[in-house]
């Protein structure tokens, strides 16, 4: 299958856009904090281990409830905040605890952060296909795009988690995929 230079922009474009027209659209509804904000409560924090709300205290100071808890349910001190948060772990199923989720939700982002690294991985299998084959080391086609196809589903799955590490490790190389890519697919016919 040969592509043109403007459909391999096309695509990159596409995988580009589309996770920053999700955010934005976030942004609008008021479900993330613009850029450089402190996140102001109330707030959710959910598909972890337990189901938190944190919201303002009378006082004016924060406070946390567990989801579910009315307006007048008393504050929790460290210890019985742990307490509590460990009776509730306690009756979870054994594969969310694994996977550090508390919905089937979570299980189906981790299946998908899964899915991404298996793509990732595959890329290396077709290199090391596509080297046998011709008994020399080549990178096919297939290499890049399959990187780019991975490494774009994991940063998805890394905004999920909160993982700035994981995130910034896959957006590093993104940018030298497309442009291999780019000079894959932008040879004239007559160019070597």
């Amino acid at each position: 299958m040969k592509l043109s230079r403007k459909q391999v922009v096309a695509a990159a474009a596409l995988l580009l856009i589309v996770p920053a027209i999700g955010w934005f659209l976030m942004l609008v509804f008021g479900l993330v904090a613009r850029p450089g904000e402190k996140l102001a409560p109330p707030f959710n924090m959910s598909d972890r281990i337990a189901t938190i709300d944190v919201v303002e205290s009378g006082e004016g100071g924060l406070r946390a409830r567990f989801d579910g808890w009315k307006e007048g349910d008393p504050q929790l001190s460290g210890e019985e905040f742990l307490r509590e948060l460990y009776a509730r772990t306690s009756d979870l199923p054994r594969v969310y605890k694994w996977l550090d989720v508390t919905s089937i939700v979570g299980v189906l982002w981790v299946l998908f952060g899964l899915l991404g690294q298996a793509v990732f991985m595959g890329r290396m299998l077709a290199q090391w296909y596509a080297s046998e084959k011709v008994q020399s080391s080549v990178v096919p086609p297939i290499f890049w795009w399959l990187s780019l196809l991975g490494s774009s589903m994991l940063m998805v799955y890394f905004i999920w988690r909160k993982e700035i590490v994981g995130f910034l490790g896959q957006s590093t190389g993104w940018f030298i995929y497309i442009r291999n890519l780019w000079f894959i697919y932008g040879k004239k016919s007559g160019d070597t």
